[in-house]
């Protein structure tokens, strides 16, 4: 059984961790297969928007399989397999799956569908939009068992909400409930189970009907100047602005919009 389903509805690719039975953790054919499936997203131009969930009603992701891929990574285990040898030989693979040193500009819509503790809470701040059932957990558990959240935590969450509520994560090891964590600022929205995957689906229609330069344009200069001083990152901006403008979507906007039609967005 594969480690993740991968699929792809029209403009839409769907990403689904498939390892229910071992809470969707992350083992060593799961991060082979991202890897892969990332590759291939970053670099199909028919893709406009990414959906990522989990199989399952219990769990999103509990992060990494401790007793598979940390033993590897920390030398206490010697490569037994096929797998395991091109885990260690796939260097970085970590950031490259949690979009550290990859960087995928369609927007990623992350279904949260149980908890995500560890991994799964690392995983979630490398997408966009963040909708979660009632029932989900969020938690960065690593200092529990002697290690830290180095899948980007420790840099992204500081970023991404209030300092106080981004410590108080990091330093605890707590589970959130969804509705703090929406509250924090850590997702988007709340929904019921039986909604999560319809509004995932119809959040990736609307974004695959817009422009997908601007679209991409947009997440680019979001990412790239989040470290810059305010003078570098307008003049990103206004190069990034520049670029789309001078692409065949940018005329057609104008026009369907004088014709009253729909546009026709080809991402040129």
């Amino acid at each position: 059984m594969k480690a993740i389903i991968f699929e792809k509805r029209s403009h839409t690719a769907w990403i689904t961790l498939n390892r229910p039975e071992a809470n969707n953790t992350l083992n060593g054919d799961m991060f082979l297969e991202l890897n892969d499936v990332w590759d291939e997203l970053r670099d199909d131009k028919t893709v406009r928007a990414i959906i990522l969930t989990a199989a399952g009603e219990k769990d999103f992701c509990c992060g990494g399989d401790l007793g598979s891929v940390i033993p590897l990574w920390n030398g206490s285990k010697q490569p037994k397999n096929d797998t395991e040898r091109r885990l260690l030989a796939e260097k970085g693979i970590v950031s490259k799956v949690l979009l550290r040193q990859r960087q995928i500009v369609k927007p990623i819509i992350c279904a949260v569908n149980g908890r995500a503790l560890g991994g799964g809470t690392e995983m979630l701040q490398a997408t966009d939009i963040r909708i979660s059932v009632p029932e989900a957990a969020f938690a960065l558990t690593e200092p529990k068992v002697g290690i830290v959240p180095g899948g980007g935590s420790m840099v992204r969450l500081p970023r991404q909400i209030p300092w106080a509520h981004a410590m108080k994560i990091l330093l605890t090891g707590e589970f959130i409930p969804a509705a703090e964590a929406l509250q924090m600022g850590l997702i988007s929205e709340i929904v019921e189970r039986d909604q999560l995957l319809v509004r995932a689906e119809e959040l990736a229609d609307k974004i695959s009907k817009l422009a997908p330069l601007a679209v991409q344009a947009i997440k680019r200069t979001a990412l790239e100047t989040a470290h810059m001083s305010w003078t570098d990152a307008f003049a990103f901006e206004n190069e990034q602005a520049k670029i789309v403008m001078k692409s065949q979507d940018a005329q057609e906007g104008p026009r369907a919009f004088m014709e009253k039609r729909k546009p026709n967005f080809i991402g040129e």
